[in-house]
């Protein structure tokens, strides 16, 4: 069940507007997740790779839950729309506490 959300979620991040900022390696490393060459370990790779691409990350993530949710609630619905669509299931406080 785990490999095929990470396959699902390199998929889609794959083919979000967000994919252009991959870099060679990072897109080399979600293509192997999407077609299952990796473990489901590596869902977190394909979710940080995600959320890295878009500005103010670094710092948001570092800093305190609240910082992390400001962040992203300021996002744009362009921004959230993949984010969302690699992490079902999950919170904001999920994502923050697997990330910080």
């Amino acid at each position: 069940m785990q490999q095929t959300e990470a396959q699902q979620a390199a998929r889609t991040l794959l083919s979000s507007p967000l994919a252009v900022n991959l870099s060679a390696a990072e897109r080399t490393e979600m293509n192997k997740i999407a077609s299952g060459e990796f473990a489901a370990a590596s869902k977190w790779s394909a979710i940080r790779a995600a959320f890295s691409k878009v500005g103010g990350f670094a710092k948001a993530i570092a800093g305190k839950y609240s910082t992390f949710k400001k962040w992203y609630d300021g996002l744009s619905w362009w921004q959230k729309a993949p984010l969302r669509a690699i992490t079902p299931g999950l919170t904001i406080l999920d994502i923050y506490n697997a990330l910080h």
